[in-house]
């Protein structure tokens, strides 16, 4: 199986841009090579987790935990991703409300999360209000600075031009 060996970063975003810059340069390469039909299995593991953390983050900042839980479905491939990529990052207060929500979710019955899932959002307020925390606000971390943090120093790195980066992508997909 072939596997994307690269993070790449575009070198105007990596030496002048925030961390949401280089957290958007990592979502655009992923994104791009998704759409291109590689799957998830084959993307760099750790720009797929730094992909999914910031999507778990987006979703719990603007809609709140119980539309993240709904949206994922509770995949559990994805909440080991979100997991693995908290814990490389060194998030440990995301990572312990993470942690936190993981024995929450366990707690409920399946038949519960089922119903849950196959319901329109917002139908099972009974659900949604058992799994609502709000402690997530007390959270002081910046993940997304030490989501692009972790990323600026990872070894597998690449910071390149957006021609090199277009290259790059083309002769991995072709």
């Amino acid at each position: 199986m072939r596997e994307f060996n690269y993070i790449l970063i575009s070198e105007t975003t990596f030496n002048e841009g925030s961390a949401q810059d280089i957290l958007n340069s990592n979502i655009s390469v992923v994104n791009y090579l998704r759409n291109s039909e590689v799957g998830d299995d084959e993307l760099h593991p750790d720009a797929f987790a730094s992909y999914c953390v910031d999507y778990y983050l987006n979703t719990v900042e603007s809609e709140g935990l119980p539309a993240f839980i709904w949206k994922s479905k509770w995949d559990l491939d994805l909440i080991d991703i979100i997991h693995s990529g908290l814990t490389a990052m060194q998030a440990k207060e995301h990572l312990e409300y993470f942690e936190k929500q993981i024995r929450r979710v366990k707690a409920f019955s399946n038949i519960k999360l089922k119903k849950f899932f196959e319901s329109d959002f917002g139908k099972e307020k009974q659900t949604i209000s058992l799994l609502e925390d709000n402690s997530f606000k007390e959270i002081t971390e910046d993940l997304r600075v030490l989501n692009s943090e972790w990323l600026k120093s990872h070894p597998d790195l690449n910071v390149v031009s957006l021609e090199e980066m277009q290259s790059i992508i083309t002769e991995f997909i072709a």
